[in-house]
C-alpha cells in the first residue's frame, strides 16, 4: 500500500524557525546576561584593591570610599553601606571589602538564582611594609 506524500509543508518551516530562534534567543541573551556579570564581578574586584591601596597611602575612610565608588562607577554604583575597611595597626594592613547584588536582567538565567539575584564580594588587602634598618654610620 502506498502513503499519499503530503506535499503541503508551509507551516513546517515556520515552526522550525520559531523552535531555533527560541533556543538561540536563549543562548545569546544567556551570554550577554553572564558577560555583564563577570564585567560587573571584574570591575569590583579591581575597584576594592585600589580602595585598599589608597588607604595604605592615605588612610583617610573617605578617600577609600570615594576611590571605589570612582572605580566601579563605570558597572555599577555603589553606596557606603556596600564598602567595610579595617585597619590594623600592629601590622600596618588595610583591609577592604565590597559587597554588591548583582541582578540579572533575563528572568531564564535569574532563575537559577535565588531571587534572581547574587551577591558580588571582593576583599583586598595591602600593607605598608617598614623600611629597612640602616644602622648609624
Amino acid at each position: 500500500m502506498m502513503v499519499k506524500k503530503i506535499r503541503n509543508c508551509k507551516g513546517a518551516s515556520a515552526v522550525e524557525f520559531a523552535l531555533v530562534i527560541l533556543i538561540f534567543s536563549i543562548f545569546v541573551f544567556g551570554i550577554i546576561d553572564f558577560g555583564w556579570y563577570f564585567f560587573c564581578q571584574h570591575s569590583i574586584e579591581l575597584a576594592t584593591r585600589e580602595g585598599s591601596r589608597v588607604g595604605v597611602v592615605r588612610g583617610d575612610d573617605d578617600s577609600i570610599k570615594q576611590e571605589i565608588r570612582d572605580r566601579a562607577s563605570i558597572a555599577v554604583d555603589l553606596n557606603d553601606s556596600n564598602i567595610s575597611f579595617y585597619t590594623d595597626s600592629t601590622t600596618n594592613a588595610t583591609t577592604v571589602t565590597t559587597q554588591y547584588t548583582h541582578h540579572f536582567f533575563s528572568p531564564l538565567i535569574g532563575a537559577f538564582f535565588s531571587g534572581g539575584s547574587t551577591v558580588i564580594e571582593a576583599e583586598a588587602t595591602y600593607r605598608i611594609e617598614p623600611e629597612p634598618y640602616v644602622p648609624p654610620s
